[in-house]
C-alpha cells in the first residue's frame, strides 16, 4: 500500500548542488511552507522563472541564498543582569 503525499509537501532536492529548484525544493531548503514561498514570490521578495507559461516554477540557487539574507533575522544578545550592589 502506497500513501500519497500533498503536491505541497516540501521534499528534499535530488542534488543539493544544482542551480535550479522547485517551489517544493526551495520550501525544504528555506525551512519554510510551501505557500511561504508562493506568497514571497507574489510579494516580489523571491525572484523566479519559468521556461514556457504554466510550466514549472523554479528559483536560482543565488536568489534563494539572498532572499535568505534579506529575510533572516541574526540572534537578539540579551543584556547581562547587573551585579548587585554590596550592602
Amino acid at each position: 500500500m502506497t500513501t500519497k503525499q500533498s503536491p505541497r509537501t516540501p521534499i528534499e532536492p535530488r542534488d543539493l548542488n544544482a542551480p535550479f529548484f522547485n517551489l517544493r525544493e526551495t520550501a525544504w531548503l528555506l525551512h519554510c511552507s510551501y505557500e511561504t514561498v508562493r506568497r514571497a514570490i507574489k510579494a516580489g521578495l523571491l525572484p523566479c522563472s519559468q521556461r514556457v507559461p504554466g510550466g514549472v516554477i523554479v528559483v536560482t540557487r543565488e536568489d534563494m541564498a539572498e532572499y535568505h539574507r534579506r529575510t533572516r533575522t541574526s540572534v537578539v544578545r540579551t543584556r547581562r543582569p547587573r551585579a548587585r550592589a554590596a550592602a
